[in-house]
């Protein structure tokens, strides 16, 4: 049977407790780890062992042989302060021959629970300055924290100098091998208290109990009126409803699913524009700040799960506002938030707050009188009557008329909002403001039509036998590629055929009659709009098309003539895009 003394352990000492037993293990003669001598110059430390030696021995007898396993235990023994390194320089197990260690004074366990403080902290310090400084320096860490407790015990350095100086009197009385364990043992011990800074302190247990529980238990048992409250408690508890453990569990796990969306620490796709866990940009605290003009969409999307969502935001609260401002209906939100002000606000306007609101919203005739039941506000009334001093109760004598207006806007305002143009205004232009835009159509998943099969110069289409050359049953013709346009554009302008065909549009011009509506031509089109090889998607047709212009009777033997028709239908600064023009071979 547990004793009301077992009550005052910390859960931690159990902890403890097992690692003194394995201490103990590590001790035994015949099954123990094996103990060296570290030889140092004119000094040797009796009883220690090496690195390798005690992850070994950890994985033998106490890790089922398993090296990772035993050096995370060895390190949580030389932090927790029950093995020491000789070298004081790493307080991390090593699997080492050449990192020494040793076992800590029992005298200096963490379970023994002394009381540390800065006097004694400051006499440790003190004492280490005042001796050897190439054996016993301080760091500095500890020379700063030594100026900073110099400052602090101005009053008493004098007491506590007198101190520092009688335990250096004591240490020079031992022998040479006692006062180098001495010190060893010390220093680490204050090494694991009061650890540099970067290192993890491992026995940080929080602040210290003014009472024991034993003596709790105690009082309670001789305590009567205790006792009755006690039993009237557990009968209210009785009669009250509770929820299943199971059902409530299901709640929790579907509330934790429902905003995990919108959860940029779990959530990369919510941290946008980028992750400030991750990057050093802080653009998404920016534009996440209490009062923005352009919410973002997760943020607009959030307010729709639940009123309280919406209310807690800075800019959702002033948006909602806003939109009763138009309903009329402005006084409820007012209401409602300075029913809150009025619970946080400090004892001095408390009273102060309590008048206003009175006086605003639940008297009778006034501008921002709020819409609740006549028992609702009689209720609030009577207690305004009764209540003449402040005290705790004070500041929620509101609570019935706030709970009502509460629920009137949530079940009736609050769905007006999220089906308003004002929501959806917002969503818009946050969608318009964050979303990036795509300048590039390289992502595109989208189907583009078939392309025409333009073939090149020496392709076995090129002299009018290929499919273009049974489609329009005129002669070849050549693609002039982007590259190529530069080179098109350097040849001399010398005499080409009057016959040839267009880009995507097929045309073949047999004469120019001096009217693009001439018979031939039109009969040329049409025959060539069934077509499908050629000319099947409009806007490649569009964009490979040779730009036209009015043709004027031309003689094929006159070289000028030819000359000035190449400048009118293949104009010199023609786009770099991939254009077919007339292949120049004849003359």
């Amino acid at each position: 049977m547990m004793t009301l003394k077992h009550l005052d352990s910390k859960p931690r000492h159990l902890v403890f407790s097992k690692f003194e037993k394995l201490i103990a293990f590590m001790n035994d003669q015949k099954t123990g780890i094996t103990l060296r001598e570290k030889k140092n110059f004119l000094t040797t430390v009796h009883d220690s062992f090496t690195g390798n030696d005690f992850i070994n021995w950890l994985t033998e007898h106490v890790c089922d042989n398993d090296p990772l396993e035993a050096v995370h235990l060895a390190t949580f023994l030389v932090m927790y302060g029950y093995i020491f390194p000789i070298d004081m320089k790493s307080f991390v197990a090593k699997d080492e021959k050449s990192t020494f260690y040793k076992f800590q004074s029992p005298y200096y366990w963490p379970s023994k629970n002394m009381k540390l403080s800065n006097e004694k902290y400051i006499i440790y310090l003190l004492k280490r300055s005042k001796r050897n400084k190439q054996k016993h320096a301080l760091e500095e860490y500890e020379q700063n924290t030594l100026a900073k407790l110099q400052i602090v015990f101005s009053d008493k350095m004098g007491f506590l100098t007198k101190q520092a100086e009688e335990q250096v009197r004591q240490v020079k009385d031992m022998k040479r091998a006692d006062k180098v364990v001495h010190d060893l043992q010390e220093r680490a011990f204050w090494r694991v208290y009061r650890p540099p800074p970067g290192q993890v302190k491992y026995l940080d247990e929080g602040p210290a109990r003014c009472f024991q529980i034993s003596q709790m238990q105690q009082r309670k048992k001789k305590n009567k009126e205790l006792k009755m409250k006690e039993v009237e408690y557990l009968r209210q508890a009785i009669s009250k409803p509770r929820m299943k453990l199971s059902k409530s569990l299901e709640i929790m796990f579907g509330n934790c699913e429902q905003y995990m969306k919108y959860d940029p620490l779990l959530n990369d796709k919510v941290a946008q524009p980028s992750n400030p866990w991750m990057t050093e940009d802080q653009t998404m605290w920016d534009i996440n700040c209490d009062m923005v003009e352009v919410p973002t969409e997760i943020r607009l999307r959030k307010w729709a799960l639940r009123f309280e969502d919406l209310l807690r935001d800075d800019t959702g609260r002033n948006e909602f506002e806003m939109f009763l401002k138009k309903e009329y209906s402005q006084e409820n939100i007012r209401f409602y938030k300075a029913c809150r002000q009025l619970v946080t606000c400090p004892t001095s306007d408390v009273n102060k707050w309590k008048t206003e609101i009175e006086k605003e919203f639940l008297t009778p005739g006034a501008a921002c009188e709020v819409n609740i039941d006549c028992k609702t506000l009689e209720m609030v009334h009577q207690q305004l009557k009764t209540d003449k001093e402040v005290s705790s109760k004070t500041r929620y004598i509101f609570q019935p008329a706030m709970e009502h207006v509460y629920a009137l806007m949530k079940k009736d305002s609050y769905v007006r909002f999220l089906r308003s143009d004002q929501y959806k205004l917002l969503i818009e232009r946050s969608q318009s403001v964050f979303t990036k835009k795509r300048f590039f159509n390289f992502g595109s998943n989208r189907k583009k039509a078939p392309s025409p099969q333009v073939q090149r110069r020496g392709s076995a289409s090129s002299d009018g036998g290929g499919v273009e050359g049974e489609l329009v049953g005129g002669p070849a013709y050549h693609s002039y590629s982007t590259g190529n346009l530069k080179e098109l554009d350097d040849k001399p302008k010398t005499a080409v055929r009057t016959s040839y065909v267009g880009s995507d549009s097929s045309i073949y011009m047999g004469s120019y009659t001096g009217s693009s509506n001439s018979p031939s031509l039109r009969r040329r089109t049409n025959d060539l709009e069934g077509k499908v090889a050629i000319g099947s998607d409009p806007r490649r047709r569009s964009n490979l098309e040779v730009p036209r212009s009015s043709y004027t009777s031309t003689s094929t033997t006159d070289a000028a003539r030819k000359s000035e028709h190449v400048a009118q239908c293949i104009p010199l600064n023609v786009p770099r895009t991939n254009v077919v023009t007339p292949w120049e071979g004849e003359s």
